[in-house]
């Protein structure tokens, strides 16, 4: 009896297509570790944009006295690309967990 029970699983098990009725789930430890470590570069990359909007200010207005403010524009537009990849990054990241 068990052997019948066992084939006809078997063959249930083998007439189902691929990735019909999955749902993957990261381990709850592993889910927990990699938000905190995704907090952590996120706080890093803020901290490194606001240091960068910073020293851009002041940049431009020693610039600006001189009279050659393209280059601090340029550096401006660098740290503003760069902080919008930094916000955009943790929602793409968050969809996927």
């Amino acid at each position: 009896m068990n052997n019948v029970i066992d084939r006809v699983n078997t063959t249930l098990i083998l007439a189902q297509m691929p990735g019909e009725n999955m749902s993957p789930q990261a381990p709850e430890a592993f889910r927990s570790k990699m938000d905190m470590g995704l907090n952590l570069a996120f706080y890093i990359g803020i901290l490194v944009a606001i240091i960068g909007v910073i020293v851009a200010g002041s940049t431009m207005v020693l610039s600006r006295r001189e009279g050659s403010s393209e280059e601090a524009t340029a550096m401006a537009l660098r740290i503003g690309f760069g902080a919008m990849i930094i916000g955009s990054a943790s929602a793409i990241i968050g969809a996927f967990l």
